[in-house]
């Protein structure tokens, strides 16, 4: 097994290791919030929900990206990669699309804002925002690699 020598690593493989490394401590932050005051029934609610609740839209997502990371890593670690750039693109992408999908299939109030007079207000977690600039870092940085190599071949 090769030492691991951090100067190997290029500054756009960084950026991969750093977005999986990234959407892995991002994931407990919230990538789901609520809030309900009531509508002045004197009750009200609000909440919040990580990657690692919000289903597969948010863990599975984090799982690629770190997927992703390990995958740069193994090179310089002594372990052959073959498509390395080919795989880490598709984790990228598939990171980038899961999120978005998740984005826009978390729920709303579903009329309990109106039904109670309150206001209820949902969305987008800040886990959730930075875990998509995360999976778009990536995937930039994998496009870029993925380009490199396919001119290095032909």
């Amino acid at each position: 097994m090769a030492n691991f020598d951090a100067k190997q690593v290029t500054p756009i493989e960084w950026a991969g290791i750093g977005a999986g490394a990234l959407a892995f401590l991002i994931s407990f932050f919230p990538w789901y919030s609520f809030s309900w005051d009531g509508g002045g029934l004197g009750i009200g609610s609000s909440g919040s929900a990580s990657a690692w609740s919000v289903g597969i839209g948010g863990w599975g997502a984090v799982l690629l990206l770190v997927a992703a990371a390990v995958i740069i890593l193994l090179p310089h670690l002594g372990t052959a990669v073959p498509n390395k750039a080919t795989l880490w693109l598709g984790f990228a992408a598939g990171a980038t699309v899961i999120i978005l999908i998740r984005w826009l299939t978390l729920p709303d109030d579903g009329g309990l804002g109106s039904l109670t007079g309150g206001e209820f207000s949902s969305g987008a977690g800040f886990g959730l925002i930075i875990g998509l600039l995360a999976a778009i870092a990536s995937g930039v940085a994998a496009f870029l690699t993925f380009q490199s190599a396919k001119k290095a071949t032909a």
